[in-house]
């Protein structure tokens, strides 16, 4: 579904859809003949279509009953799966290959009245509009639309009948309780067409060449060792790929497509054949999922090759590849948790949620709807006359009802002079690295409890179980100051909670990664490496290998520089450059590995600082805390959260505002719970 737009209609459908019904609205696009010229004006006809199953062919139902299928399942939408995987219409469509041919036969429809496929798009400038005929009727829609719709009148799919649901022209967007009973079916209408068919726009700014480079990276350097080889090809010829090529494939990634909020149950409920259509040129998803996960991979071929060739061009650099690769990423996860039935965390959701943009604040919900646990969507009903502050809070109380957790003020961000509660987390603010964006089962902090929450005589303060574990004392460097030494809180405390040298220095690295080996996968491999890094940038190493191409990257050097700024601070009574690596061998260090977590460790420093507890505890926080503030332990949270105490100014009472989750080594797995401290009820405000 595209961001809703105020744009002048003239076509009304006669009647509302019921939310309650089966009943969709799709289009038909009149097909034009190869020799009519691309300019003649289009023209659509939009009906009503019942999608129960009662409408199902004879061929279709004996399908579904073959129990010898593949796939067969009793669950009717697992049994729904079988059929809508795309992959014979993504062949049909004929998935670019760059000179192969792809033909195959017109897929069997599967209902009486013929099949559909779900666009996904992005309606941009509503200013520049169009006109086409609908029902012999005029209606304007904006001009990326339209482009659309005139590539697809010449497609095959289009030639033979097959209709459209596209949400400008399938929903009354004049009619805000339609509009907001339609959001609530967008997983029926996705999951029920054969494929969702993206459109990410024309073919301009070097697009074909693009795509080239795309199913180049996805068939070729998508392996767990493709970085380096990609890398290493590049040192050795930059020109390796051909000149422009990166500066083109960085004009398809910063497209605005990538950054729409909708995307994301669109996408993630299709399948990896999902078509892709650049202008008349057809990719599929997967391909797209495959070479953008390489560039996330590494830091070099954005930072010199991609800047470079748009410096040439005296181009700006745009940030915005780094949310966009990162968004896609999600996407992709997202998309195989649904094939596999697995259940999507909220949390990931509403980190990546933050990264995109909807026009109207409260999709930051609404367009998340099909994505989220049934048990919370179910609590959720869609009112756009309702408030963006009333519609967070209430999203954020659904969430910890229907699950149990209060992973949901993992996402909070303290802002100074804001009026909100500080525990709802606020949707419609990008995020600045402030989240951790870990799966909520990656750590038992609080162990098996659950949450127990009662909202105050005020909506805006909830009261939770929990209570105090420790609190800050010292705080590293800081990144949003390139790590100046100067930015350091020396730390007090000589304690050392972990016993020994090494306990205490492996406590080091792991919260400078959180633990973990990427934003998905909790860590199971050795980081200690990244402690290697500051004898590594001095060791005499052969050239044109992957440890000397690694060390000579920016994301080697950030770590370098990173360290050098906290080589002072203070862990268990010693400065933390003790804890570094003396001497090192090359042998020693498994390239692949010290890549991954120079990468994480990238993540998770971003706008976050080492920091100390008066305990001795090491771990990793919002930059924002500081001295004296609670690390406390909630029941039900998976993560311990950073709290700074306030009072009331009327009652005197105390009160604690949210400041962020954070990393404390040594009491993730439920360590604290073992401390004997007694729960107490924490109000939060």
């Amino acid at each position: 579904m595209a961001e809703h737009m105020d744009i002048r209609i003239y076509f009304e459908p006669e009647k509302p859809l019921d939310s309650e019904g089966d009943d969709i609205r799709l289009i038909t696009i009149v097909p034009i003949a190869p020799d009519v010229p691309k300019t003649e004006p289009i023209e659509c006809f939009l009906s009503e279509y019942c999608l129960n199953d009662e409408h199902f062919t004879p061929a279709y139902r004996r399908y579904l009953d073959d129990t010898a299928a593949v796939g067969a399942s009793d669950d009717p939408e697992k049994r729904l799966h079988r059929h809508t995987s795309g992959h014979a219409l993504g062949n049909w469509i004929q998935v670019s290959r760059f000179g192969d041919q792809v033909e195959t036969n017109e897929p069997e429809c599967r209902y009486e009245w013929g099949d559909y496929l779900a666009l996904s798009y992005t309606w941009g400038d509503p200013s520049d509009l169009r006109e086409i005929t609908v029902n012999g009727q005029p209606l304007l829609i904006t001009e990326n639309l339209e482009a659309c719709l005139r590539v697809l009148r010449s497609k095959k799919y289009t030639q033979h009948g097959w209709r459209f649901w596209i949400d400008a022209i399938c929903i009354n967007q004049k009619d805000i309780v339609e509009r907001a009973g339609q959001v609530k079916r967008m997983r029926e209408i996705y999951t029920r067409a054969w494929t969702p068919i993206i459109w990410i726009g024309e073919e301009e700014n070097g697009s074909r060449e693009a795509l080239h480079l795309i199913v180049t990276l996805a068939s070729e350097y998508a392996s767990r060792d493709g970085v380096e080889k990609l890398t290493s090809t590049l040192h050795r010829n930059a020109d390796y790929f051909g000149v422009g090529r990166w500066r083109a494939l960085n004009n398809i990634v910063c497209r605005r497509y990538w950054r729409r909020l909708w995307i994301l149950q669109e996408v993630a409920l299709g399948r990896y054949t999902t078509p892709v259509l650049c202008g008349e040129k057809t990719l599929c998803w997967g391909q797209f999922a495959r070479a953008f996960g390489v560039l996330k991979k590494t830091d070099e071929v954005i930072n010199i090759y991609i800047t470079n060739e748009l410096k040439e061009a005296s181009l700006p650099f745009d940030p915005v590849i780094w949310t966009n690769l990162g968004t896609v990423q999600e996407i992709q996860f997202h998309q195989d948790s649904h094939l596999s039935d697995k259940r999507i965390h909220t949390f990931r959701l509403i980190n990546v949620s933050r990264s995109v943009l909807s026009t109207d604040p409260r999709d930051k919900v609404y367009g998340l709807l099909s994505l989220m646990d049934e048990s919370i969507a179910a609590l959720i009903k869609p009112d756009y006359t309702d408030s963006v502050e009333n519609v967070y809070r209430s999203f954020a109380l659904a969430t910890v009802r229907a699950t149990g957790s209060l992973d949901v003020i993992r996402h909070c961000v303290a802002t100074e002079g804001s009026d909100s509660p500080s525990w709802v987390p606020s949707l419609a603010t990008e995020p600045t690295g402030d989240a951790f964006t870990l799966r909520d089962d990656s750590f038992t902090t609080s162990g098996l409890s659950s949450a127990s929450i009662s909202t105050m005589s005020t909506s805006d303060l909830l009261s939770c179980r929990g209570f105090i574990a420790d609190r800050i004392d010292g705080l590293g460097c800081m990144w949003s100051r390139n790590w100046d030494s100067g930015s350091v809180l020396q730390t007090q405390s000589t304690l050392n909670p972990y016993g020994t040298f090494e306990a205490a220095q492996e406590a080091i690295w792991k919260s400078m990664v959180a633990c973990h080996a990427s934003p998905t996968e909790y860590l199971e491999a050795d980081y200690g490496s990244l402690l290697a890094t500051p004898a590594l940038a001095k060791a005499d190493l052969p050239e044109q290998t992957p440890l000397k191409d690694l060390v000579a990257s920016f994301i080697f050097d950030w770590c370098v520089q990173y360290l050098a700024g906290d080589a002072e601070f203070r862990v268990g009574g010693r400065r933390l450059k003790d804890y570094w690596w003396k001497e090192v061998l090359p042998e020693q260090i498994d390239v692949v590995h010290l890549r991954d977590a120079l990468m994480q460790r990238d993540r998770i420093n971003l706008s976050r600082r080492l920091f100390t507890t008066n305990m001795g505890y090491v771990g990793m926080a919002p930059e924002r805390v500081e001295r004296g503030d609670a690390v406390a332990v909630l029941h039900g949270c998976s993560m311990p959260i950073v709290l700074r105490q306030s009072m009331d100014g009327e009652s005197g009472d105390v009160r604690w505002r949210v400041v962020g989750d954070c990393y404390l080594h040594g009491i993730m797995n439920g360590e604290a719970m073992k401390w004997g401290r007694v729960a107490q009820d924490l109000i939060l405000c």
